[in-house]
C-alpha cells in the first residue's frame, strides 16, 4: 500500500534522479515552484532542461506529467534518455527541451488532475468564448461521481462501464466521459473555469523556448490508454497537412492520425493544439506519445475513485492508500519488462525526431 510518506518520497525520488541526470549530462536547468505541497509538506515543482543552441530555428520539446500520475513512466523515460545521452548535448542545428512534470501536484498526489480537480488536457481553450458542451457526459456523471463508495460500488461501476462500451464501443465512450465537462467541479474530467498554473506556465515556457524558432516537435508523454506498454504517437490533422506529412515521414508506422473530422476526434482543450495555434505560422508538430497499461474498465474505475476519495474519503485512510493504489497500477507499468518495451520506443521516437533535422 501507498501512504503519504511513501507518495512524497516517490515524487522527490523521480525528481532528484530527472535533475541529477540532467546536470550529470551537461544539461542547464530552471525549476519553477508550484503555489501548493505536495504529501508530507513537500515542495512541488516543474523543471525545465534544456541543451543544444538555444538561438537554432529548430527546436524539441519533450515533456512529463500533463496528467499528474501518468509522469511517473514518462519521468523514468526521461531521467533514461539523460542517463544515456540519447539526445547530443553540443548540435549547433537543434535546441532540446524537456519538461519534467507538468502538473506537478497531480504527479506528487497520485492524482490525474491538478489542484482544482482540471484536467489540464480540457484547460487550454479560449474561456473569453461560450464554454464547450458536452451532451454525452451526462449520461455518465451520476456513475462516475457517487457519494458513496463501497466494494458493491465499484463491482456496479466497472459492470456498467464494460455494457456502455459494449453498447456504444470504446471509441463513443471514451468521447461522451474524457470530451470533459466545465459545470461540474467536482466531477471527473473537469475543464475548469479558467486557465490553471500549470497552463499559464506551459504558456510563458514555450513562448520562451519558440523565440526565433521556425520549426518545432513537441512530444508530450501519456499513459493510459492502449495495449499494455505498446507506445504509440498520436495527433490530428488531414494527411495533406505539412505537419502529418513529417509525422509519417519520421514516425511511420508507430504514427497514428485519425481524420480531423473523425467522430471519436478530442482536440478541445488539449495542449499540443493550443501550443501549435500559439504559433500558428511556425510548422509545429505536437504529438502524444501514450503508452497503454490496464484495461479501460479498471483504469474509468482508478479515476472514479480517486475522484470520490478526494471529495468524500480521507487520503489517510486504509482505503485512501488502496485507491492510491488503484491509481498507480492504472497509470504506471509495474512490470520491468513493460518498461523496457516501453523506454525503447520512446528511445526510437526521439531519435527518429532529432535526426529529422
Amino acid at each position: 500500500m501507498i501512504d503519504t510518506t511513501l507518495m512524497a518520497e516517490r515524487y522527490q525520488s523521480a525528481r532528484d534522479l530527472f535533475l541529477s541526470n540532467a546536470d550529470k549530462a551537461g544539461w542547464e536547468a530552471h525549476s519553477l515552484l508550484h503555489p501548493l505541497k505536495g504529501p508530507q509538506g513537500i515542495d512541488l515543482y516543474t523543471d525545465v532542461i534544456h541543451t543544444g543552441n538555444p538561438d537554432s530555428e529548430n527546436l524539441l520539446m519533450i515533456s512529463s506529467g500533463t496528467h499528474g500520475i501518468e509522469g511517473y513512466l514518462g519521468s523514468e523515460i526521461q531521467s533514461r534518455l539523460l542517463a544515456e545521452n540519447v539526445i547530443a548535448p553540443d548540435r549547433a542545428d537543434r535546441h532540446v527541451v524537456m519538461v519534467h512534470a507538468v502538473n506537478p501536484y497531480g504527479f506528487a498526489w497520485h492524482r490525474r488532475v491538478n489542484e482544482d480537480n482540471i484536467d489540464l488536457n480540457r484547460n487550454f481553450i479560449d474561456f473569453g468564448a461560450p464554454l464547450p458542451e458536452n451532451e454525452g457526459y451526462e449520461a455518465f456523471r451520476a456513475l462516475l461521481n457517487p457519494a458513496e463508495w463501497d466494494e458493491g460500488y465499484e463491482e456496479k461501476l466497472k459492470a456498467e462501464a464494460a455494457l456502455a462500451i459494449e453498447r456504444m464501443g470504446l471509441g463513443a465512450l471514451f468521447k461522451s466521459v474524457s470530451g470533459g465537462q466545465y459545470e461540474h467541479p467536482s466531477c471527473i474530467q473537469y475543464g475548469g473555469q479558467g486557465p490553471c498554473w500549470s497552463r499559464r506556465m506551459m504558456e510563458d515556457v514555450w513562448t520562451q523556448v519558440m523565440a526565433n524558432k521556425r520549426r518545432a516537435t513537441q512530444i508530450d508523454l501519456h499513459t493510459g490508454l492502449g495495449s499494455p506498454g505498446e507506445g504509440v504517437l498520436m495527433t490530428y490533422g488531414k494527411d495533406e497537412q505539412t505537419r502529418i506529412k513529417r509525422a509519417r515521414a519520421m514516425w511511420q508506422d508507430i504514427f497514428v492520425s485519425p481524420p480531423a473530422e473523425t467522430d471519436d476526434t478530442l482536440t478541445t482543450g488539449v495542449l499540443g493544439p493550443h501550443l501549435e495555434n500559439m504559433f500558428a505560422d511556425r510548422d509545429i508538430l505536437a504529438v502524444v506519445l501514450e503508452y497503454g497499461t490496464k484495461e479501460p474498465v479498471d483504469v474509468l474505475h482508478a479515476i472514479a475513485a480517486d475522484n470520490w476519495l478526494h471529495h468524500h474519503g480521507d487520503v489517510d485512510s486504509e482505503r485512501g492508500a488502496l485507491i492510491k493504489q488503484l491509481m498507480l497500477d492504472a497509470f504506471y507499468l509495474s512490470d520491468t519488462s513493460l518498461r523496457e518495451k516501453s523506454y525503447q520506443r520512446a528511445r526510437n521516437v526521439v531519435v527518429a525526431a532529432e535526426n529529422a533535422g
